[in-house]
């Protein structure tokens, strides 16, 4: 688990899971994650499948509460201290978990 940041452990519906399956195809299929995709058991069996962290953009303060499944296979590959993502609202590579967010703005 991270050490800078929290992140929370959450109950999925079985359609919020197919949703969150349906969005992690689509960025295999786009080269966002590497390949080949993992069958539906397979992916919601893989680790910190159920885990969230809140997400805030440091540029516009856009905040959304996302998946921490690939943030973790990130930061244990890259050695990060806490993941960094492009956001969704205004497209700059600032979207850092909501606690680093008050660290460095507060």
């Amino acid at each position: 688990m991270p050490k800078l940041f929290k992140t929370k452990s959450v109950h999925m519906s079985f359609v919020q899971k197919k949703n969150l399956y349906a969005e992690y195809k689509s960025a295999v299929k786009q080269g966002f994650i590497a390949g080949p995709a993992a069958s539906f058991n397979e992916f919601i069996s893989m680790p910190n499948f159920d885990i969230m962290v809140d997400m805030k953009c440091l540029h516009c303060g856009f905040e959304l509460t996302v998946n921490f499944s690939g943030y973790a296979h990130f930061m244990e590959t890259e050695g990060a201290a806490f993941p960094v993502d492009v956001c969704s609202h205004c497209g700059k590579l600032q979207f850092v978990p909501l606690d680093i967010y008050h660290k460095l703005i507060d």
